[in-house]
């Protein structure tokens, strides 16, 4: 005699039994990143740098060697954008000292070469 095979009441089969349940935390899709550590901007590239005044008071100081040394206006100008771009400030008062002490420089030349040329 043939027996039928066993199955749920009903006669049906619903298929393959089922895997257990996963454990809690699988199964949600991956996990989120943590929020990202005080003094990183938005969480991309590199960390922003905390403000300070050291930039502006470059600026001024470059803007103040025009009269006495305007390679150091330059200097001094070159190395606050840097410093201003690195913050994430606007590098106007930076870029006054750099070409405020090329505009210095080129005119020192210039009366120069025009006091040797006249003789005086």
């Amino acid at each position: 005699m043939v027996h039928p095979p066993e199955g749920p009441p009903g006669g049906h089969d619903d298929g393959p039994p089922s895997a257990p349940p996963p454990p809690p935390g699988y199964g949600d899709g991956p996990p989120s990143a943590p929020p990202p550590p005080p003094g990183y901007g938005g969480g991309y590239g590199e960390p922003a740098q905390p403000r300070t005044s050291t930039p502006q008071v470059l600026s001024i100081i470059g803007i103040i060697c025009w009269f006495f040394c305007p390679l150091a206006g330059i200097v001094l100008g070159l190395v606050a954008q840097n410093q201003f771009r690195a913050q994430g400030r606007p590098d106007t008062l930076a870029k006054v000292a750099w070409i405020g002490g090329v505009v210095s420089a080129v005119l020192g030349i210039l009366v120069t070469l025009l006091r040797l040329q006249s003789g005086t």
